[in-house]
Order: structure tokens, then C-alpha cells, then sequence
């Protein structure tokens, strides 16, 4: 079970902190995309800055309902910033670069509407933070080199990828499985859903992992408070399946299949460029050729090291590339800690906050106020 679904105490999925306000809109691709949003607990009397996270799970699972990462609410609601989380389209119907339209719309959407939800008075739209964890990691040290000026105050990339360029460096494999899979569905089945392009089908909130063993679809819902209301489709069960066994084979080419769709390019090079634009740590040297003035926001990142999903070294090559071209930078890193590790910080007093995650809000408050 991935130790981000649950809560160490009641071992139940993550519920969202109460004092939300969803705002759900249409996006450019048709798709209706939503916002989750905490504003700053205790209320803020001045405009205040926000956090925009986005959700991990292999670009094939998760969703915007609650925060995985424990400590982004508490660290960061409770220091005077509203927490936005959102949504986007999931493989293997989207691309990547489908998913990076959608988080960049999110964060326009961010800009554009706060004011008018939270108030013109209570939220500074300039002052803004990129945050992600896993996938989502990935996703936001990708968006801040596609955003229009201002750019984010930060970025804060948790145990993300980085780098698709060197993707060996996951050690990925085709790891045996039990034979035969043990899933509700087929490796057949699975293997045919990897080339599933039909925009119809398309979802953009699903399970993180097997929340269907751990509760009802109608208590999780409620739990999620989840507009429309949540169910075990047999859509929505394909989805979380095809997520744990491309996850458990740890395949190189079933992550390609479902996320990069190689059937749209052309040739070869086609592939490799779009790969190279969908690597942030690629996507970054491009741009800073082309426009040597250009300034990659601070950046913040967490990581285990002994992770691996993500092995530690996608942070370290991102960070010395950005510390290279004068990027602030601040690293935490916790020695023999896994991938999803964080999920034990719920708040200031639990062992290992002040090493771990004190120094992030630190920095962010520090950018944030420049």
C-alpha cells in the first residue's frame, strides 16, 4: 500500500482540512477542471500570497480532493498563505504535455479568480508559490518555464523527476510480477488500456492506489466531499489498476506508451525533442540558451534518499544545474527516507520538522517577501 492514502492513525485515505471552497471551470481542451481552495487559517486582514500544489501518482492517478504531503497545509495556512490544489487530465488519454497546459491553466485560473473568490483584498495574485510532489514534482519545476511574467516567488519540488532525458537513471525495468496478475483486470487488459486515446475517456480525479480496499465508494466520498460524487466505476477501477501495475512492473516503456504516446511522432527525433521539452532539467538548459537573461524562480526540494521511485539523484542534477546558472536553492534531504516519505510531518511537533521541513517554509517566506 503507498503510505501517501492513508493516515497513520484512523488507516483510511487522506480527508481534506474543512474551510475548503471549490471552483470548478471549463478549461480550452473542453475539460472541466477544479480548484480546491483553503484560504489562510487564521484569516488574513492584507493581501496575502498562495500556494498552488499539484497531485503526484505516476501521471496516471490521484487527485486534487486532499493534500498529500501532510505539511503543506499546516506549514503553510497557518504562516498566511491560501492553498489552492487542482486537477488535471491523466494518462493515457493526455499527454504530457496535455497535463502541463492544464496545470498552467490552473495557475492562470489562480490569478484571474481568487480575487474574486477570496477577495481583492485578500489575496496578492503577484506573490504566488509552485508546489508538487512525485508526478506532480515534475509538473511544477516544468511550469514555471512556460508562465508569463510575474513569475512564481518559488517552486518547491518534491522528490519530482526531472530529467526523462536520462530515464535509465530510474533503473527501471520490467520487474517480475506474481504470475498469473492477481488484478480484477487482465495484464492483456491493462496492456490494451495503454494505448486508450479516446478523449472521452479522459478522467481527471481518480485513486492514488487501492482505496477501494480500504472503504466504501460512498463513505469516500463523503470523506473526499468529492463533486460529483465518487464511485468505483469500472472506468475508475481500470484507471487505478493500469496505476499499480505500470508502478509495480517499474516499466520504462509502459511509462512511455501511457504518458508520451510515441504512436504521434513522426520518427524517432520527433520523440526525443518532446521528451526533451517534457524534462525540466532539459526543458531549463534549452531556455537558458535561448534567452540567457532568463532567471528559473528559488527552488526548494525534498527528497529521500534512499527513494526509490525517484531515485534522489533527479534532485541533486536539478539543483547543482540551477545553483549553476545563480538560482537560490535550498536542499533537504533525509538520509534513507523512501519516496512519500513526508507523509509522517503533520505538524511542528513530530520529530524531524524543524531538520526537514522548517528550513522549505523558511526559504519560501524569505522569496515570498523579496
Amino acid at each position: 500500500m503507498a503510505t501517501d492514502l492513508v493516515d497513520e492513525d484512523a488507516k483510511l485515505p487522506i480527508a481534506p482540512p474543512p474551510g475548503f471552497i471549490d471552483h470548478v471551470f471549463a478549461s480550452c481542451s473542453g475539460t472541466e477542471l477544479s480548484l480546491r481552495i483553503w484560504p489562510a487559517d487564521p484569516p488574513v486582514s492584507s493581501p496575502a500570497p498562495f500556494l498552488i500544489w499539484t497531485h503526484g501518482g505516476g501521471w496516471l492517478g490521484g487527485h486534487h480532493f486532499a493534500i498529500g504531503p501532510s505539511w503543506i497545509t499546516p506549514g503553510f495556512r497557518q504562516r498566511g498563505y491560501h492553498v489552492i490544489s487542482h486537477n488535471y487530465r491523466l494518462g493515457p488519454q493526455a499527454r504530457l504535455d496535455d497535463m502541463l497546459a492544464d496545470s498552467l491553466e490552473c495557475v492562470a485560473r489562480c490569478r484571474s479568480h481568487l480575487p474574486v473568490i477570496l477577495g481583492a483584498d485578500k489575496v496578492d495574485v503577484n506573490r504566488y508559490v509552485i508546489c508538487g510532489d512525485s508526478a506532480g514534482g515534475h509538473l511544477a519545476s516544468l511550469i514555471p518555464l512556460h508562465l508569463p511574467s510575474p513569475r512564481p516567488r518559488a517552486v518547491i519540488d518534491i522528490y519530482g523527476l526531472t530529467d526523462f532525458v536520462s530515464v535509465q537513471q530510474l533503473d527501471l525495468s520490467d520487474k517480475p510480477l506474481p504470475a498469473p496478475w492477481a488484478g480484477e483486470f487482465s495484464e492483456h487488459e491493462l496492456e490494451s488500456f495503454l494505448w486508450d486515446r479516446n478523449p472521452a475517456n479522459v478522467i481527471v480525479d481518480t485513486m492514488s492506489w487501492n482505496e477501494q480496499e480500504l472503504i466504501s465508494d460512498v463513505a469516500l466520498s463523503k470523506r473526499w466531499a468529492a463533486e460529483p460524487d465518487f464511485r468505483y466505476t469500472r472506468r475508475i477501477r481500470l484507471q487505478a489498476e493500469l496505476h499499480i501495475w505500470r508502478s509495480l512492473r517499474r516499466s520504462v516503456d509502459g511509462l512511455i506508451k501511457a504518458v508520451m504516446q510515441p504512436e504521434t511522432f513522426a520518427d524517432e527525433g520527433q520523440l526525443g525533442a518532446f521528451v526533451s521539452a517534457m524534462s525540466p532539467l532539459a526543458a531549463l538548459h534549452e531556455r537558458k540558451s535561448k534567452d540567457p537573461a532568463y532567471s528559473y524562480p528559488p527552488t526548494a526540494f525534498l527528497h529521500g534518499t534512499a527513494d526509490e521511485d525517484v531515485p534522489v539523484q533527479q534532485s541533486y542534477v536539478m539543483a547543482a544545474a540551477l545553483k549553476t546558472m545563480g538560482v537560490s536553492v535550498l536542499e533537504s534531504y533525509e538520509e534513507g527516507a523512501p519516496h512519500v516519505f513526508d507523509q509522517k510531518y503533520t505538524g511542528p511537533d513530530v520529530p524531524g520538522w524543524e531538520t526537514y521541513i522548517q528550513p522549505i517554509l523558511n526559504f519560501v517566506d524569505d522569496c515570498v517577501a523579496q
